[in-house]
C-alpha cells in the first residue's frame, strides 16, 4: 500500500471513529432530553391545575364583592354606611377644589396688580416725557431699564420714547401669552429656533420643530437645485473680501483664488455671473484652500460665453470639498496613527478646517466607495499563490438579531444592538498580501471561506486552526489544510504543569519547531528543506503520534477530562500536520496570519462597534488596504493620492497594478 492510500486510510478510520461517537453522544443526549421534557411536561400540567382553582376562588370573591356593594347579594351593604363612605370621599373633593381655585384667583390678582402698576409707571413716564418734548424743555429725566441699566440724561428723548414703547409692547406680550410680530402662540419671549441651524449646530432640535421640518422636507420631495446649509468654514471666509482682477490681487492669494475666463471674448460682452468651485488641500501640515472662479458672460446677440473646469483642476473625490490629499491625511491618521474621528475633528479645526463628525464619516465611506474595485484583484492574487493562511476575529457591529435556522429575515426582532460578528482574514506570504473579509453581516460560516476559494484552480496549501468551518479541506485534493502546530500545543501547555503526560508532549512538539528552525538556517532551497524534513521531523511526529495513542487508549474521562480533550483535539489535527513533509514550503504554524489578525484586535480595543454590516465591509477593505501598506513599507498619503487619481482611469485587467505589491508611483 502506498504512503498517501494509507494517510487517506487514517483519515477516513479516525473521521468514522469520531462520527460514531459523535452520533453516541448524540444519542445520549437525545433520550436525556426526552427524559427531561416529559417531566417538565408533568410539572405544566399540575400547576395548571392548581392555577384554575385559583382562579375560580378569586373569581368566585370578586363576584360576592360585587354584589355586596350593588345590594343583589345574600348580604346587603346598608344605604347609611354606602352614605357615609361616599360622602367622606365627595367632602375631600370639594375642600380641594376650593383650596386650588383660590390659590388660583390670589395668584391672577397679584399679577394682574404688578402688571398694572408697570404699565402705570411707564405710561407716567411716556406721558412726562412726551410733556417736556412738546414745552421745550431739553433735559432729559435718568430713568432705569428692566434689566437695572440706567439710561444717562443724554439720551435722546426720541429715542428713550421708542425704547419705552418697545418695553411696554413686551409687557404686553409677557402678560397675554402671543407674540404681536410672528403671530405664533409661544407663551411670552420664547424665542423661535430655526430647526435647520439647531441639527447644523449638533443641538437638540424640539420635537414640534421636527415635525415641522419633516412635513416640509415630505412636501419637497424633489431637493435638486436647492442650495443646502452649510457650516461656514474660515479659510474660504477669509478669501471673501480678495480682489478678484489679477493686477490687484496680493502674491499670497494667487495660488489660493483662481479666476477663468472664457477665450475668444468679444469687446462688448458682458458679465451675467459666476460658478465657484471650493477645494481644501492638504500640503505637509497645512490647510491650503483653493477658490476657482469660471466667469460666464453673454453679447447683445445672445450668444453665451462659458469655460468648463479645467481637467487640472478637477478633484478625484467628487462633490466634496476635502481633495485625495486631505482625505489621505485623515485615513492615515485613523487607521495608521489610532486618532479616533472626534480628535481628527479637532485637529482639523485647528488649522481652520470646521466640518462636522458626520463629515468625516463621510469622507470614510466615500473612500472606500472608490477603493472597491481593487477588492477582486487583491483577492485573485492572494488565492493564486501556493500557499494561504486564514483566520477569523471578533468585531462588534450594530445591526439586528440575525435570523438562525428556521427563521426568516422578517422574524428577526427589528431592535437594533451591539452584536459580535466575525471578520475573515486571509494571508499570502509569497505576496505579502492581507485581505479582510466580512461576510453576509459577519456570520462565521463555511460558506465565507468557500466563496472565497470558490476560483481556485490549482493545488494550495490552506494553513489554518482546528475550527470546524475549516475541516471541509481535510480531504480535498485541490485545497488542502494544513494545521498549525501552535494551536495544537496550546491546550498541552496550559496543563504542563499539572500533568507530567502534558509536558512530555509539548517537549516533543518544541522539539519539532527547533529543528525545522535550524533546517532553516542551513538550506534555503524547498527542495532541501523537504529532505530534511523526512530525516529529522518524521521520526519525532512518529513518536508524537505514538504517545497521543497510548494517552488516549489510558486516559480516564472522568478523572482527566481536560487533558482527554486535549489529546483527542491533537490527534484529529494529526493528519493535517503531516502535509509539512510534502512541500518544504510549507509552515509548521499560522503565526503570519495571527499577526495580521493583531490589527483588527487593536482596533476592536480602541473603539466600540461599526455602525452596520455595511460599515463593517468598508471597514474590512480600509483596513486591508492599509495592511498591505504596511507590509511593503509604503507612504500612507502618497499611495492613497495617487490611487484615488488613477483608479476611475485604470482598465479592469490593469488595476492589480495599483496593489502595493505591484504599485509604482506615476505622479507625486
Amino acid at each position: 500500500m502506498l504512503k498517501s492510500e494509507e494517510h487517506a486510510q487514517d483519515i477516513l478510520v479516525s473521521r468514522l471513529d469520531a462520527e460514531k461517537r459523535a452520533r453516541r453522544v448524540a444519542e445520549k443526549k437525545a433520550h436525556d432530553a426526552e427524559l427531561r421534557v416529559s417531566a417538565l411536561l408533568d410539572k405544566v400540567q399540575d400547576l395548571q391545575s392548581k392555577l384554575d382553582e385559583q382562579l375560580c376562588k378569586v373569581t368566585e370573591l370578586v363576584s360576592q364583592t360585587a354584589a355586596l356593594f350593588m345590594g343583589n347579594g345574600a348580604v346587603i351593604l346598608s344605604d347609611s354606611l354606602k352614605e357615609s363612605l361616599v360622602g367622606a370621599v365627595r367632602n375631600e373633593f370639594e375642600s380641594q377644589k376650593r383650596e386650588l381655585v383660590a390659590s388660583f384667583n390670589r395668584e391672577r390678582q397679584e399679577m394682574l396688580d404688578s402688571f398694572a402698576l408697570k404699565l402705570a409707571a411707564k405710561d407716567n413716564e411716556i406721558a412726562m416725557l412726551r410733556g417736556e418734548r412738546n414745552g421745550g424743555n431739553h433735559q432729559s429725566p435718568t430713568t432705569s431699564s428692566p434689566e437695572g441699566s440706567s439710561v444717562s440724561q443724554n439720551t435722546g428723548k426720541a429715542s428713550r420714547i421708542k425704547q419705552l414703547e418697545q418695553q411696554n409692547a413686551n409687557l404686553a406680550t409677557a402678560a397675554h401669552g402671543q407674540h404681536t410680530e410672528s403671530g405664533k402662540f409661544n407663551h411670552g419671549d420664547r424665542r423661535n429656533e430655526d430647526a435647520d441651524t439647531l441639527d447644523l449646530n449638533g443641538e437638540n432640535v424640539p420635537d414640534e420643530k421636527i415635525v415641522k421640518l419633516a412635513a416640509r422636507i415630505m412636501g419637497n420631495r424633489s431637493c435638486k437645485g436647492r442650495k443646502k446649509p452649510h457650516r461656514e468654514q474660515p479659510l474660504f471666509s477669509a478669501l471673501d473680501g480678495v480682489d478678484l482682477e489679477q493686477e490687484a490681487m496680493k502674491p499670497e492669494d494667487r495660488r489660493s483664488v483662481v479666476v477663468l475666463r472664457p477665450e475668444g471674448l468679444p469687446s462688448d460682452a458682458y458679465e451675467i455671473g459666476e460658478d465657484v468651485t471650493e477645494r481644501l488641500i492638504y500640503v505637509k501640515g497645512y490647510v491650503r484652500p483653493l477658490r476657482i472662479v469660471r466667469k460666464k458672460y453673454r453679447d447683445p446677440r445672445g450668444a453665451r460665453y462659458y469655460i468648463r473646469l479645467p481637467e487640472k483642476y478637477k478633484d478625484c473625490m467628487g462633490r466634496t470639498k476635502a481633495t485625495d490629499s486631505l482625505v489621505s491625511e485623515v485615513l492615515t491618521r485613523h487607521f495608521e496613527d489610532g486618532m479616533t474621528i472626534g480628535d481628527i475633528e479637532l485637529w482639523l479645526k485647528d488649522m481652520g478646517v470646521n466640518f462636522s463628525h458626520a463629515t468625516i464619516v463621510g469622507w470614510f465611506e466615500l473612500a472606500a466607495g472608490i477603493l472597491e474595485p481593487l477588492d477582486k484583484p487583491l483577492q485573485g492574487e492572494i488565492i493564486t499563490d501556493e500557499h494561504m493562511h486564514s483566520d477569523e476575529s471578533t468585531l462588534k457591529t450594530c445591526d439586528a438579531r440575525l435570523p438562525g435556522k428556521g427563521e426568516r429575515e422578517e422574524d428577526v426582532e427589528p431592535e437594533e444592538h451591539y452584536f459580535k460578528r466575525w471578520i475573515f482574514c486571509h494571508y499570502s506570504p509569497k505576496r505579502n498580501l492581507t485581505q479582510y473579509i466580512f461576510h453576509d453581516r459577519g456570520r462565521r460560516t463555511r460558506e465565507a471561506e468557500q466563496k472565497y476559494l470558490e476560483e481556485v484552480t490549482h493545488k494550495i496549501y490552506l494553513h489554518t486552526d482546528g475550527a470546524m468551518i475549516y475541516k471541509c479541506y481535510d480531504v480535498c485534493e485541490l485545497i488542502v489544510r494544513v494545521a498549525c502546530l501552535v494551536h495544537m500545543r496550546r491546550p498541552l501547555y496550559k496543563l504542563r504543569h499539572v500533568s507530567e503526560d502534558a509536558k512530555s508532549l509539548v517537549d516533543i512538539i518544541d522539539s519539532i519547531f527547533h529543528s525545522d528552525k535550524e533546517i532553516k538556517k542551513r538550506y534555503r532551497d524547498p527542495d532541501d528543506i523537504k529532505r530534511e524534513r523526512n530525516l529529522q521531523l518524521a521520526p519525532l511526529l512518529n513518536d508524537l503520534k505514538q504517545a497521543l495513542d497510548r494517552l488516549y487508549n489510558l486516559l480516564d474521562p472522568e478523572k482527566d477530562p481536560e487533558l482527554l480533550k486535549a489529546v483527542k483535539y491533537v490527534l484529529v489535527e494529526y493528519p493535517c500536520v503531516l502535509h509539512c513533509l510534502e512541500d518544504g514550503l510549507v509552515d509548521l504554524s499560522n503565526n503570519c496570519c495571527e499577526r495580521q489578525i493583531r490589527r483588527i484586535a487593536k482596533y476592536r480595543n480602541n473603539s466600540f462597534f461599526v455602525g452596520s454590516p455595511e460599515a463593517g465591509v468598508r471597514f474590512a477593505r480600509l483596513q486591508s488596504v492599509f495592511a498591505n501598506i504596511r507590509n511593503h513599507k509604503l507612504n500612507a498619503v502618497q499611495y492613497l493620492c495617487d490611487v484615488f487619481r488613477r483608479i476611475k482611469k485604470t482598465a479592469k485587467e490593469e488595476l492589480v497594478n495599483l496593489l502595493p505589491h505591484k504599485w509604482q508611483p506615476l505622479t507625486l
